[in-house]
């Protein structure tokens, strides 16, 4: 007898839209994944990046009234970040009596910290059928801020090793307009304080001492991209420093091909997805020890974990990987235990499980 397709909400205030192909992409590849898989995902989210006063509680209380409507024809609901879509999940199943899993990605750990926030996430949390946390080191920060989940499990949200894979280094190059044989290291999130991308251009500094014609590239976009540029002028390194913006998923992922070194220093990491889309491309990285990151670079062999707040021992790194690297096979193991695939089918094996609780 043929089993019937898991009907799983897919809960979201973060989604891709027209105005915003890359926003949550990482929840839509899963979600893509699953309906691959035969589940059948119903998608109640969020496609749009636009706040305000009067926008943010509007599309809040949208989305509650669709995930509250929605509810009786699935078996499960999957909500992203504890609050407020892990509340707004509780809601939705309490009143439906449908169970609920939530995954926590970081941020909304990070703000467990501010009191209103924790009480609210705290009523997601509670009666959830699980917490998954997209690594050990965050599943212990939620422990860590006194909330006692039912259960909880690790699983990422994983790396596209399909879109992300072992190119061409000098054939990208080529396309971008970059020196052949000049160490590019890369960097790819937001330009926030906590990336800590400063650190990275005094690191680029220190680097160059040794290796001459380093540079330092980055993708993404954020408040710091013009203290990135008068720092790198002040450090002298100024024609060694490049801004990408933000890319589209083929974009991030020739330049991960095009590079020597993939650095993420961030001041705290949950778990690191272009660490993994690095070493998916057979690239090395030099990674930051705080946070989980560490749980998917292993030191010394597809990377250099380093202090993120020493620019010197993040230079050494940089300077190790760019001198001896591991091989691109090794990288790309590294990535393959993390891969969309394997992650998918453990998240469903966690949805499929809080599916057969449902009273």
């Amino acid at each position: 007898m043929t089993r019937p397709a898991l009907r799983v909400m897919c809960l979201s205030n973060m989604y891709p839209g027209p105005g915003a192909p890359d926003y949550g992409a990482f929840i839509a590849r899963m979600c893509d994944a699953m309906d691959a898989r035969g589940a059948m995902v119903d998608r109640v989210v969020i496609r749009t990046r636009a706040s305000g006063v009067l926008q943010t509680p509007a599309k809040y209380a949208r989305l509650a009234a669709s995930a509250i409507g929605d509810a009786r024809d699935v078996d499960v609901i999957w909500a992203h970040y504890l609050f407020p879509t892990g509340l707004i999940a509780a809601l939705a199943g309490r009143a439906r009596r449908t169970p609920w899993v939530i995954t926590a990605h970081g941020g909304d750990v990070a703000n467990l910290a501010r009191g209103p926030i924790r009480s609210l996430s705290a009523s997601g949390i509670s009666g959830a059928a699980t917490v998954i946390a997209v690594s050990e080191w965050l599943a212990g920060r939620i422990y860590e801020e006194g909330l006692r989940p039912e259960r909880v499990e690790v699983a990422s949200m994983g790396v596209d090793t399909e879109r992300f894979h072992i190119g061409d280094r000098r054939r990208a190059r080529q396309h971008l307009g970059l020196p052949v044989g000049a160490p590019v290291v890369l960097a790819v999130g937001g330009l926030t304080e906590r990336k800590n991308p400063l650190g990275l251009v005094q690191a680029l500094a220190r680097l160059r001492v040794d290796v001459h014609d380093a540079r330092l590239v980055f993708v993404g976009s954020g408040p710091l991209s013009g203290a990135i540029d008068a720092g790198a002028r002040r450090l002298g390194v100024a024609d060694a420093v490049q801004q990408m913006g933000v890319l589209p998923t083929a974009g991030v992922a020739d330049w991960m091909t095009a590079a020597d070194v993939v650095a993420q220093v961030s001041l705290v990491e949950p778990l690191g997805i272009a660490a993994l889309e690095a070493l998916a491309s057979g690239r090395p990285v030099v990674g930051t020890a705080v946070g989980g990151l560490k749980e998917v670079v292993p030191d010394g062999v597809a990377g250099v974990i380093v202090n993120p707040r020493d620019p010197t021992a993040i230079a050494a790194g940089l300077r190790r990987m760019i001198e001896a690297p591991p091989s691109e096979e090794v990288c790309r193991a590294a990535a393959m235990a993390h891969s969309l695939d394997h992650e998918t089918d453990r998240v469903l094996g966690i949805l499929e499980a809080a599916a057969r609780t449902r009273a």
